[in-house]
């Protein structure tokens, strides 16, 4: 009898002594700056809406840098094979972190895209694919945009929430969303031209701007200006307000993208980049200290602003009077 007291004793200190440092541990992790909650306190997701068409776990190629340090962030690329998201994988690959790339078309990002990475298939506009692809991810990086078969609203817009509610839902700790110069200057000449030309991208992108700044996540906004060329040989000018307007590679960009990752000063800012030549090549990456939280100029509405109008009326009114005064004389 004695024995049995004993024995009983014995297993509840033992269990009391295994929760105690389980509790301990969440403590622990709870504190760090990529925390992620306990698994019991997980929320459960329905798996049972799942697309079946996307491709099967076999097929998916699990990168090196994913099997040397599981302590590092796992950060996953949305638009991984575009041409800017290709530069911030390889960013990323020399930052030593565990990437995850996603894509659409998961056969052609392996024979088309440089580089040894876990590729999942991902797809902005099926909510289901994004609520799988983002499972245990730290960071997401997107460099997604519409294309001739995409238009802006689906990809730009529905397409950010989407990603964006699955991020909330995987307890993703960080979005860093490229958008583009004239996303925040809603009368800017440059940002009016684009609304007219591009069926209103910039009114779709400042919406997908405003539903990642009000997703309660951590987050970075970069716009940069017209995408070109090679990279690394100018400096880098940022701004706020959406005042400014120019060129940059899309390596450079990636190369804010991925810093902004690392960076505390990055964190709940928007701002523009474009080349300038008269800055070194580096500068920018001890400028990101100087932009303001709060600041990303005023919302495109997509809408042919009333000043210009009357601008184009006083315009118009203006050359018939002088054609009028020159028959008449």
């Amino acid at each position: 009898m004695q024995f049995k007291k004993t024995h009983l004793f014995l297993i509840t200190i033992s269990c009391f002594i295994s929760v105690n440092a389980h509790q301990t541990d969440c403590f622990e992790r709870d504190g760090s700056d990529l925390s992620r909650p306990c698994i019991e306190r997980l929320k459960p997701r329905a798996l049972n809406a799942v697309d079946r068409s996307m491709k099967e776990p076999s097929l998916i190629r699990v990168s090196d840098t994913l099997m040397k340090d599981s302590q590092q962030p796992l950060i996953a690329v949305l638009g991984a094979t575009g041409r800017t998201g290709r530069h911030v994988l390889t960013e990323l690959s020399n930052r030593g972190v565990r990437i995850r790339a996603l894509s659409r078309n998961i056969e052609k990002a392996q024979s088309s895209v440089p580089g040894d990475y876990e590729w999942v298939y991902a797809d902005v506009t099926k909510p289901n694919t994004l609520t799988l692809a983002l499972q245990d991810v730290d960071i997401v990086i997107s460099t997604i945009g519409s294309t001739e078969e995409d238009n802006s609203e689906l990809i730009d817009y529905q397409g950010s929430i989407n990603f964006v509610d699955a991020a909330k839902e995987s307890s993703v700790q960080h979005i860093i969303y490229m958008s583009s110069i004239g996303a925040g200057g809603a009368e800017n000449f440059s940002a009016v031209i684009l609304n007219l030309v591009t069926d209103k991208a910039m009114k779709w992108k400042s919406l997908g701007e405003e539903y990642i700044r009000n997703s309660g996540i951590n987050f970075t906004i970069v716009r940069p200006g017209g995408l070109r060329g090679d990279p690394g040989t100018l400096g880098i000018k940022l701004d706020q307000g959406d005042q400014i307007i120019g060129w940059i590679p899309r390596a450079d960009v990636a190369s804010v993208l991925v810093e902004s990752a690392f960076n505390e000063n990055a964190f709940e800012k928007t701002f523009e980049v474009i080349n300038d030549e008269s800055l070194e090549i580096d500068a920018w990456r001890g400028e990101l200290k100087n932009l303001k939280k709060g600041e990303y100029g005023e919302i495109a509405t997509g809408n042919f602003p009333l000043n210009y109008w009357i601008s184009m009326l006083l315009i118009l009114g203006l050359i018939v009077f002088l054609i009028r005064r020159r028959k008449s004389r």
